[in-house]
């Protein structure tokens, strides 16, 4: 009987070890060998939690470029629109000539050379992979002064034709990049060029009248562009709702196959507690007993 209690107080110790643990950890073991049965799970899903959260990562910063694209697009919508309305104005004045025009359109060629030298974390979001250098120069070195009428010239253009991308989700690649040499910014720096070099005096009627019908081509490109750009916002935020859902999943069931109920736990301690004092409490008696007593 002596042999025996003893074996079950040393169940009931081991049990109050753990339970202890567990009160004060939170967790059913402190390894994967305490949850064999589930370690494969806990292992997989922990790992794919780990993958998912990476890929979650990636996609807000791809985010972050995305928006930046879309809010450079609009300044050019805006820059070009301006534009269009000074050749429109100058065109109907009637005058033979007019003052301000190449000046105006100068500096919105500068304009548009700084945004589509647009830098976002250390990198010009419109020159391909070749990130590292500034893609658009207009100086007259590198890009000559045109005349009507005009064939597109990308000679502005020193970045490449790479569009940049990402892997977002196991199978799934999005390509997001814009480069500088693309139609829209082609037409709308070739339809400043153009302006900034005519003659004002006399006003010259067929090169503006040419820079207007590229600068609408252009406007229209470039909200096509903003379109593009705005899905692929879209399909971003869809992926880290994705990614999100998934490991609030798997940490829900991670959770349930590892972690102990408190307020359970607690119980179990006190109850195993009482087993065991009552354990040493009959050992106690058990040693005391002798056979002279129960002879007597």
């Amino acid at each position: 009987m002596q042999q025996n209690l003893l074996n079950q107080m040393r169940s009931v110790q081991s049990q109050l070890t753990d339970a202890t643990n567990q009160s004060s950890s939170g967790m059913k073991a402190d390894s994967y060998s305490g949850v064999s049965d589930n370690s494969y799970v806990i292992s997989t899903l922990s790992a794919e939690i780990s993958e998912s959260s990476a890929y979650a990562d990636l996609a807000e910063q791809i985010q972050s470029r995305v928006e930046m694209y879309y809010s450079t697009l609009n300044d050019m919508v805006d820059l070009m629109s301006d534009m269009l309305a000074d050749i429109s104005g100058a065109l109907s004045t009637g005058s033979p000539d007019v003052a301000g025009i190449n000046e105006s359109a100068t500096a919105a060629l500068s304009t548009m050379e700084s945004l589509l030298n647009t830098q976002y974390e250390d990198r010009y979001l419109f020159a391909g992979s070749a990130t590292n250098t500034a893609p658009v120069s207009v100086d007259v070195a590198d890009y000559p002064a045109m005349t009507t009428p005009s064939a597109a010239d990308t000679s502005y253009y020193s970045g490449n034709s790479d569009i940049a991308s990402a892997k977002v989700a196991d199978g799934t690649t999005i390509e997001y990049g814009l480069t500088a040499d693309q139609e829209p910014f082609e037409q709308a720096l070739r339809a400043l060029n153009l302006t900034a070099y005519a003659s004002a005096d006399p006003i010259d009627e067929a090169a503006l009248t040419e820079a207007m019908t590229l600068i609408e081509g252009a406007v229209e490109g470039i909200a096509d562009l903003q379109t593009q750009v705005s899905l692929t916002q879209d399909e971003l935020e869809a992926i880290v709702d994705m990614h999100t859902d998934f490991q609030l999943t798997a940490e829900g069931i991670v959770t349930d196959l590892s972690e102990v109920d408190l307020a359970e736990a607690m119980v179990n301690l006190e109850t195993l507690s009482v087993q065991l004092e009552a354990s040493y409490s009959v050992a106690g008696q058990i040693v005391d007993m002798s056979l002279f007593e129960y002879l007597r």
